[in-house]
């Protein structure tokens, strides 16, 4: 058997393969994240018809319903054995390369299949890093803006399928006189690297937002609610590995003189998710300057937040794996609905206000 990350996304560090149990033992690569994370993808190969196990030296690797697997990095499933540290596989008499993550990843070419599916034409926003076309689309005719994002932590793939369903969702819903600008990826190159992006050396992009941007994503981001009518933007997450609010769709709010209308919108949010199988109850929402949320953070939601112009600024975390307790396990299309039901509940809160 071969294992290998030569892939868009790909992440493993392999210690060795025993042969006489059936073991691989294996790491995520760190690379330049401060402190421990936990994302890992890898591509096995030459495996047909035979049972494996996959070892990490510690817990906080495999989710609840073991390891998400897709056979061409487009249809995601779950393994539905092993967590914790552990999961095992037995693979098909004709799966010769099957493909292992720790959650279910979005490819950028998905995002350029919704493009051509709702009929957008994709743009260069800027530059990455490494000097790769960073994608962005914009739609509608109106002066006023709406800003969705993801991605600013490159393993945080739940949130491009949210953003693909407001997407979807909006292309017939965005209401008179706005305009939408979607920029799914905005650490690019650690989405295509397959990086941890997470409290990346000096800083990730999600704590770019200061005086002096190190990023160029972020300086032209800033640059563009600045020079133009921004009301309202949006930033899809997902949060830690497991675990208490981290099992649940939910907000990080932004400041406290926001709250009245992050309030109005999870009402919004509320109606539209009751009939999904993922829903968001604001139950589990984490409110400025409470545990890891504080506002004085040079994140997105709260620069954004204290624009004069901006209306709305809320960050919505979709968890890695879910439960199974009524409020929601993960799949693709469980995503997609949920946000579909964001991109409602956008047009719906802006006609209202």
């Amino acid at each position: 058997m071969k294992i290998h990350s030569n892939f868009t996304g790909g992440n493993i560090i392999v210690d060795r393969i025993d042969t006489e149990t059936g073991t691989v033992y294996l790491e995520r690569d760190l690379r330049d994240t401060e402190g421990d994370w936990f994302y890992w993808a890898f591509c096995a190969e030459g495996a047909a018809g035979e049972t494996w196990t996959f070892r990490f030296p510690s817990n906080n690797r495999v989710g609840r319903f073991g390891a998400a697997v897709s056979r061409d990095l487009a249809e995601w499933n779950w393994s539905e054995s092993g967590s914790g540290n552990t999961f095992t596989y037995t693979f098909g008499e004709d799966e010769d390369k099957v493909y292992f993550a720790h959650n279910m990843l979005y490819h950028p070419e998905r995002f350029d299949a919704l493009c051509r599916r709702c009929r957008l034409m994709p743009e260069v926003f800027c530059k990455s890093v490494k000097g790769r076309d960073l994608p962005a689309v914009r739609f509608g005719d109106g002066d006023k803006w709406i800003l969705l994002t993801a991605r600013h932590h490159a393993c945080e793939s739940t949130g491009d399928y949210v953003l693909e369903g407001a997407v979807e969702a909006l292309t017939f819903l965005l209401p008179e006189g706005y305009s939408m600008l979607v920029i799914p990826f905005v650490d690019y190159d650690g989405v295509v690297d397959g990086d941890q992006g997470k409290n990346r050396r000096p800083h990730d992009h999600n704590r770019d937002y200061t005086d002096e941007p190190i990023y160029e994503v972020v300086q032209k981001m800033m640059a563009f609610g600045r020079e133009n009518d921004l009301r309202y933007t949006f930033d899809f997450h997902s949060p830690w590995h497991m675990g208490a609010e981290n099992d649940y769709v939910f907000f990080s709010r932004s400041t406290e003189a926001m709250e009245p209308f992050t309030n109005a919108f999870g009402e919004h949010m509320k109606r539209e998710t009751a009939a999904n199988e993922l829903k968001y109850t604001g139950n589990w929402d984490v409110g400025p300057n409470e545990k890891w949320n504080d506002e004085t953070s040079p994140n997105s939601k709260n620069y954004f937040s204290k624009q004069e112009c901006v209306r709305l600024s809320v960050t919505t975390e979709t968890p890695y794996f879910g439960v199974t307790d009524g409020m929601g396990k993960i799949s693709q299309e469980a995503m997609l609905e949920l946000g579909r039901a964001f991109g409602r509940s956008i047009a719906q809160y802006i006609k209202e206000n």
